[in-house]
């Protein structure tokens, strides 16, 4: 059995019976004393007073205590490409293309080795939960399905790793679709996915979508309106459809970008929409701060908009939002790490979700696990599992201050100093 003493532990990601009364918004916290016992957590109450003299206990003294995180959005199939397939205007087309090219080069081998070492780097930041896009068309996409497959076997007991098909919409509208999903399921899909622009034919091919994924039991995991122009509303027609259909899987829609240049009434008749048809959002901020509102005239230039979607007002509509790496090193963006306690961070400062700091851990925790259907993951609660990490910081003002700060990891009764994998191990 281990004790762990006095963690600090974000209120968000607790019980009501431990997280209530409710702590100062400033410091949105509690100390908690923690037992595991195997894998699963046995005792979860507030602290009282100092160190307690338990045999096998851990004093943490204050530091800052997350379950394991959820990135509940990424692409382990683009990963780490950057070094031979740069896109040096950053341009969301000139990444399209880039990317496009360098397919050629994604064989089991070249899939096994940058995805593995993405869920290598992932692990020690303290994720434990991945879902991925893949892209899937014909016959390259079962070879990309495979290699996902058998890193999910491979990193089972330590991360959970889901996988979603990324293709056009319209490919679903055929006999093309039934294959896609068949073959996307075959290998293990949480949900079935894919991207499209605004189209007259869209609503046609979002019915056959959900048509497909209803027959099969899975959700959908879609991209949308990637770019700040206000008539791409492929979002609003897929809330449209999913109540024209009466569909009742789980349905996620990430980006969401161009909902934020839009005219202040439609945005709340489309947010109306996401509420009644219980949709959720998964927003990307860094990527998408990197990718919008750059252009090839006047390169290079300021960006006027940070591409990030109404995450406020979803909250506030009481959508649930997560934030997650989406694209890491690779022509979509450039850096990043899998750590989910960077997107946290970064995603507080591009979106001033410092204004609503009690509830922000959410989105790489709790929220984050709800969307991808994980309910044990992303919470502290008794009887659930023993996954957390451990900062040295006392306070939240501390912990986002110094985003690249070493870590502990617990699992189960292990506890471990964090070591990411160098750069020699992917080359």
């Amino acid at each position: 059995m281990l004790h762990l003493n006095r963690a600090r532990v974000p209120a968000a990601v607790l019980p009501a019976s431990v997280a209530l009364p409710a702590p100062d918004p400033a410091e949105p916290s509690v100390l908690c004393d923690i037992a595991i016992t195997g894998g699963r957590i046995t005792s979860l109450k507030r602290s009282v007073g100092g160190p307690q003299a338990t045999q096998g206990a851990v004093d943490l003294d204050g530091d800052l205590v997350f379950p394991g995180f959820v990135d509940a959005h990424v692409h382990l199939d683009k990963t780490h490409t950057w070094d031979r397939a740069p896109n040096r205007t950053g341009t969301f087309m000139d990444a399209c293309e880039t990317l496009g090219r360098d397919t050629a080069n994604w064989s089991r081998q070249d899939l096994l080795r940058r995805a593995g070492f993405a869920l290598h780097c992932a692990w020690e930041h303290g994720t434990r939960v991945i879902r991925t896009h893949v892209d899937t068309g014909f016959p390259a996409g079962e070879a990309s399905h495979a290699a996902m497959d058998e890193l999910r076997q491979a990193w089972k007991g330590r991360i959970t790793l889901q996988t979603v098909p990324l293709t056009g919409v319209s490919n679903y509208g055929g006999a093309e679709g039934d294959q896609i999903a068949d073959l996307s399921i075959k290998y293990g899909a949480s949900a079935l996915g894919g991207w499209s622009l605004i189209s007259p034919d869209l609503p046609a091919q979002l019915d056959r979508l959900l048509a497909i994924a209803r027959d099969r039991g899975v959700g959908i995991d879609l991209h949308v309106d990637e770019n700040g122009r206000p008539g791409e509303e492929v979002l609003r027609l897929t809330a449209e459809a999913v109540l024209r259909n009466r569909f009742e899987g789980p349905v996620v829609c990430g980006h969401c970008c161009s909902l934020a240049v839009q005219d202040p009434e439609r945005q709340r008749s489309t947010l109306a929409l996401l509420v009644e048809a219980r949709m959720r959002v998964i927003s990307l901020p860094m990527c998408n701060a990197y990718l919008q509102d750059r252009r090839t005239t006047g390169f290079p230039r300021t960006p006027m908009w940070r591409g990030v979607t109404l995450i406020h007002e979803m909250m506030d509509a009481g959508i649930p939002v997560a934030c997650a790496s989406d694209n890491v090193r690779d022509a979509f963006y450039a850096y990043g790490d899998y750590d989910a306690a960077e997107v946290l961070i970064q995603s507080l400062r591009l979106a001033h979700l410092d204004s609503r700091l009690p509830e922000a851990p959410s989105i790489v925790t709790r929220t984050a696990a709800d969307i991808v259907g994980a309910p044990e993951a992303g919470r502290l609660a008794e009887g659930g599992p023993a996954n957390l990490v451990v900062f040295p910081a006392k306070s939240f003002s501390e912990f986002l201050s110094r985003p690249g700060s070493r870590r502990r990891l617990i699992d189960g009764e292990n506890i471990r100093e964090s070591r990411p994998p160098g750069y020699e191990e992917l080359n």
